[in-house]
């Protein structure tokens, strides 16, 4: 995304194809903020209801403090209806 000038880019966690989400949902927590930042990132952008946010008030607290967004997109469906 373009934010202050500076084009920068966003992290995208969502399920693999035929991921077992029942047991290995993508995940994001403070340490994914802290690598995000350090990378340079905008921002996070999550699968809406088929991610974890862990530890969410330290996580969303950390990322505010670094100027970082995250964002819910809504769930993809794969070319069979998924």
């Amino acid at each position: 995304g373009r934010l202050a000038g500076k084009t920068r880019g966003v992290l995208v966690k969502c399920a693999k194809p035929g991921q077992e989400l029942r047991a290995d949902l993508p995940s994001i927590g403070p340490q994914t903020v802290e690598a995000a930042h350090a990378a340079g990132l905008a921002g996070i952008a999550v699968e809406a209801g088929r991610s974890l946010i862990l530890e969410g008030p330290t996580t969303l607290s950390r990322a505010n403090a670094l100027g970082l967004f995250i964002i819910g997109l809504p769930v993809a469906e794969s070319a069979d209806g998924r």
